[in-house]
């Protein structure tokens, strides 16, 4: 026999003779109080695999809608009555899908030095990766977001009902890239007369929303700018 076979058979014989004659109860207090780490670690070993397991299978991963309220003392998170709301507007079952909505971000991207910070490289991977569908901000903000070219064009044919609806909001901003164009882009909706402002009051006043450059949820999008901009008199009563 090897040593380590040895030496675990005495241990275990040693550790026998000290439970026998033990009651039940006895042999378990004994086991919890010399050996709680060791049950510990293995609980851990096999649980944690299994719930990332269960979390890459089973989680809800693809969203239903997607929206940043930028630089607002609010109340606009998931579960707050603006996202209760809009998901009972909508119809979005979110056991299949998510409906994400974060109020978290602090950004000026018209000042300088606005972009250098975690708020803002945050923001910037949620556009890059097509996640984004919305962003809502104080108007100069927003468009230095748009004249970075992370706000869809709103002339793009994808979003023609859009731009065609709410013609008369429109925000435009000269891009950095002059190459892209050297005249203005219109890349915002005014939204200052809203259920943001006035049902939800995420903002005082000068609201604009624009929209994520790579977005594929317009659907999305439409419901909810018709939700916020007509959809006062669902929510009278509520």
């Amino acid at each position: 026999m090897s040593t380590w076979r040895l030496q675990m058979k005495n241990w275990m014989d040693g550790e026998k003779e000290k439970l026998r004659g033990k009651t039940l109860r006895q042999k378990a207090d004994y086991i919890l109080t010399y050996y709680w780490l060791w049950i510990l670690g293995i609980f851990c070993a096999v649980a944690i695999p299994c719930y990332m397991v269960r979390q890459a299978v089973f989680s809800v991963k693809d969203f239903w809608f997607y929206a940043v309220y930028a630089n607002t003392m609010g109340n606009g998170g998931n579960g707050s009555p603006l996202w209760e709301d809009f998901v009972s507007y909508a119809g979005f079952d979110t056991s299949l899908k998510k409906t994400q909505m974060n109020d978290s971000f602090w950004f000026d991207p018209s000042v300088s030095g606005g972009t250098n910070n975690s708020y803002f490289q945050a923001f910037a991977a949620l556009v890059d990766a097509g996640d984004l569908d919305v962003v809502v901000m104080g108007r100069e903000g927003l468009k230095g977001i748009g004249s970075s070219g992370r706000l869809l064009d709103l002339r793009d044919e994808r979003c023609a009902s859009i731009y065609g609806r709410y013609a008369d909001r429109i925000v435009f901003c000269v891009p950095y890239d002059t190459e892209y164009s050297e005249e203005p882009v219109p890349v915002g909706i005014d939204v200052s007369d809203s259920l943001l402002v006035t049902k939800y009051e995420l903002y005082e006043e000068n609201a604009v929303l624009g929209i994520g450059a790579y977005t594929k949820r317009l659907d999305s999008v439409e419901l909810f700018l018709d939700f916020i901009l007509n959809g006062d008199g669902l929510w009278e009563n509520g």
